[in-house]
């Protein structure tokens, strides 16, 4: 998706909102855009993601329309944007999924009856009602298609969003923008993740940990996350080694965050001192089972997965080395070859199997008409 895509999505941010046009000149510019950006990062600590996305699209299109949309003064507020939008979207899709829970199949089925008797007594209707009522099915399936249009839309929104913050962070060199290039490269990930697009995901998950760690010791909590998150994608991918490598990765992280803190901890001299790292790490030691978790269940799948392969494996060599055409009570031939089933010829008896033709195969039968393969 082109950066063009993005440049036509802040325009229409900057139509949708004529006050940002009105924004102070020169400097005044930042400063305003500061402030809402402060606005905005409140109101997604408060949980209003929807009002932090008003206020985060007003500073991007205040921004591009000053400096141009791949400034670096916009980096900040795309990716927080972005961020937003990504949040917005997964409120969308939990809603959604809520309102499909817990609906009754009985209901659907009556309802389904309703509206089959509604058909069948469709024959008494004039053409005009026939008419109308398409009208009302189009105009049905018209607003479904904007409101997924809509859903969409913010993912793709948030996608075009972060993309522009890359190009802008992943030019500069220094470690801090380095770093904001890999948090976005983070939320990429999830992105992708969240799309269904996993492959792409794991792309740029990787890209992430490899800024990490080149810029992070190796106890900081953002590695941990980053391998987190490529667990649980190659997880979804059915790439369970790996999964379990990045899981594993991520508890040798937050124990040695884990021993960080400790220190600090019987360093500290009173009750009320460390109090944030005590916090940290209470919260951290929580995280450990279920991470844990992830681990005992991608060996479980692992093992579950080569079992089936094996048995796969097994049937198919069964199958190569056994004959195309199985004898009449399901089995392959013995020798390869097929045997054909035949009737009992004149006066032989009749307790002989019909697949034994042992008795023909000694003597020629004096009435070749005798013999007949079955159908």
């Amino acid at each position: 998706m082109p950066e063009e895509t993005a440049a036509a999505s802040t325009t229409e941010s900057m139509e949708e909102k004529p006050c940002s046009s009105s924004a102070p000149d020169s400097s005044d510019v930042i400063e305003e855009a500061k402030k809402l950006i402060g606005t905005g990062n409140r109101h997604l600590v408060m949980g209003d993601v929807v009002s932090a996305v008003s206020v985060f699209q007003e500073a991007c299109a205040m921004l591009a329309e000053k400096y141009g949309d791949t400034a670096d003064e916009c980096g900040e507020a795309f990716f927080l944007c972005g961020k937003a939008l990504l949040e917005l979207a997964r409120m969308e899709n939990t809603v959604l999924g809520n309102a499909l829970e817990g609906v009754p199949e009985e209901s659907s089925e009556e309802g389904d009856k309703q509206n089959d008797s509604k058909i069948e007594s469709a024959d008494n209707l004039d053409v005009s009602d026939d008419d109308d009522d398409d009208d009302d099915d189009e105009a049905e399936g018209d607003s479904k298609d904007k409101e997924s249009e809509e859903e969409v839309g913010n993912l793709q929104l948030a996608w075009e969003m972060l993309e522009v913050a890359k190009v802008i962070y992943k030019r500069k060199d220094d470690k801090e923008d380095q770093l904001m290039a890999a948090q976005i490269y983070l939320k990429l990930g999830e992105v992708g993740a969240e799309s269904g697009n996993y492959s792409q995901a794991l792309e740029d998950f990787n890209e992430c940990l490899l800024l990490q760690l080149k810029h992070l010791p190796s106890y900081s909590r953002l590695l941990a996350e980053t391998h987190y998150q490529l667990g649980t994608t190659y997880s979804y991918t059915a790439q369970y080694s790996q999964a379990i490598e990045h899981f594993s990765n991520s508890i040798k992280v937050i124990e040695s965050r884990l021993a960080m803190f400790q220190e600090v901890i019987d360093k500290a001299e009173g009750e009320e001192a460390a109090q944030e790292e005590k916090s940290e790490l209470e919260e951290l030691k929580r995280l450990l089972p279920e991470i844990t978790e992830k681990i005992e269940d991608s060996k479980e799948s692992q093992r579950i997965a080569a079992t089936a392969s094996e048995a796969i494996h097994q049937t198919l060599a069964g199958a190569s080395t056994s004959s195309a055409f199985p004898s009449e009570n399901g089995a392959p031939s013995e020798n390869g070859a097929s045997q054909i089933a035949v009737r009992p010829a004149d006066g032989a008896s009749s307790s002989k199997s019909a697949s034994d033709i042992s008795h023909l195969v000694r003597k020629k039968p004096a009435n070749p008409s005798s013999v007949e393969t079955s159908a």
